[in-house]
């Protein structure tokens, strides 16, 4: 058996092999760490955890489990019991202690039996969409080296991409699990607003903040989301799923590349079954701006006390959105949030009406370029992400692959707290397409 390729197996075959005996933890992690290290230099993991072979010995979860000695990596912004949370920042972790405790959303996947391998590259402060960090270096899709992961959750993508972690904890808050997974050819979840615990995940936006993660293979999203929630009843999927493509002037500026990737999309959801129509998405042009104050204000009142002592150890990047978000006044921002409430009903939930999901490109491109000018391509990006974002919706990722190539991606959102439906269509749409 080629322990090099364990980790990119899909994780049911793994768990009936381990089951059998034919696959132990400790050969996971063996190939965790042997892909980990194909890839010198490379910025994915921010901190390794020591004595990894010993971990499996001190697992004490139900060795049934369908996650159980799986290695997965967190996003250096949750905490971990005895790894520094450094967020992506040069100072940040010299301002507390090691923690001691797990994250809330961290302590649900350890119950499950995973195997933590280490905690992953994010942009600093998880305030950025491409993967870029002035102070840990640029993350890249391994493989493509020429090619950015998206951001935040970059290094996240890295490792699943490198088989480094058979899943991948991150957070999304304007885009920060759909980019990455989309610029990496994986599959993403991201969790409707406030629907999982954010206990001991350093904030960026409380007003949009969500939790999720990423995996390679659409078919186990049920198998990994009802594993990690066992309290939420699963659903069935209509046979007939009703599906609405977000068409018209908001999708400005899409790639020849994309839109070709939509109209084939289109042809297979067709074939399969689904009822798909267009839909007109008014006021989705202008989500951008409104959800970029909201966002920078909540971030500005997240970093005052560390602005005071530790402002040249910021991006100045980071400090003009900071800026940004001080000049919001309680007023204003309250203001601000009336028009998110009235964004979310009328022009959000209203395009529900008579469907069961939305779809949207994850991207307006298929990749982004290492070394490039991408002083522009936050707003590009969160044009296509801040409409799900300002609903609070939960979004399922589905890569689009060209003869091995990532090629971009799309969201399937559903309406907030519909995620165990979302998760079922995963099961459909994988049914049929794979």
């Amino acid at each position: 058996m080629n322990r090099q390729k364990i980790t990119t197996r899909p994780l049911k075959e793994l768990h009936a092999q381990r089951l059998r005996g034919e696959v132990t933890t400790e050969q996971l992690l063996q190939s965790a760490a042997e892909c980990d290290a194909a890839f010198p230099g490379h910025p994915m993991v921010a901190w390794r955890v020591p004595e990894l072979m010993q971990s499996a010995g001190r697992l004490t979860a139900d060795p049934r489990g369908a996650l159980f000695g799986l290695p997965v990596s967190v996003k250096d912004l949750f905490d971990l019991a005895g790894a520094p949370t450094t967020c992506g920042s040069p100072f940040f972790a010299s301002t507390r202690p090691v923690p001691t405790e797990d994250a809330g959303y961290v302590k649900r996947w350890r119950a499950s039996g995973v195997v933590f391998t280490g905690k992953t590259h994010l942009n600093e402060f998880a305030y950025g969409i491409t993967g870029e960090n002035k102070w840990f270096g640029d993350c890249w899709v391994p493989g493509f080296p020429d090619r950015l992961t998206g951001g935040s959750s970059s290094g996240a993508a890295a490792t699943v991409a490198a088989g480094a972690a058979c899943l991948a904890l991150g957070t999304d808050t304007g885009g920060s699990l759909r980019v990455p997974a989309a610029m990496c050819g994986l599959v993403s979840i991201r969790q409707s607003l406030d629907f999982a615990e954010h206990d001991g995940a350093f904030p960026l936006a409380q007003s949009f903040d969500t939790v999720g993660w990423l995996q390679r293979h659409l078919s186990e999203v049920r198998w990994v989301a009802h594993a990690l929630h066992p309290e939420i009843q699963p659903v069935e999927t209509p046979a007939s799923p009703r599906l609405g493509w977000v068409r018209g002037s908001f999708l400005e500026g899409m790639s020849p590349e994309v839109a070709s990737a939509v109209t084939e999309f289109d042809t297979l959801l067709r074939q399969a079954g689904a009822a798909v129509d267009a839909v007109d998405a008014p006021g989705w042009e202008g989500a951008v701006k409104l959800f970029v104050p909201i966002q920078a204000g909540d971030a500005a009142r997240n970093h005052a006390s560390y602005l005071v002592h530790h402002r040249e150890e910021y991006d100045p990047a980071l400090l003009e959105r900071f800026a940004l978000g001080a000049a919001v006044t309680p007023e204003q921002l309250k203001g601000l949030r009336a028009e998110r409430e009235a964004f979310r009903s009328d022009s959000v939930e209203a395009l529900f009406e008579g469907r069961d999901f939305l779809l949207v490109p994850a991207a307006p491109v298929v990749r982004l370029g290492v070394g490039e000018d991408h002083r522009n391509t936050r707003p590009r990006l969160l044009r296509y992400t801040a409409p799900a974002s300002l609903g609070g919706l939960p979004v399922l990722t589905v890569p689009w692959v060209k003869n091995g190539v990532p090629s971009g991606g799309f969201q399937v959102l559903a309406r907030r707290g519909d995620d165990a439906r979302l998760w079922a269509f995963a099961d459909w749409l994988a049914a049929r397409w794979t």
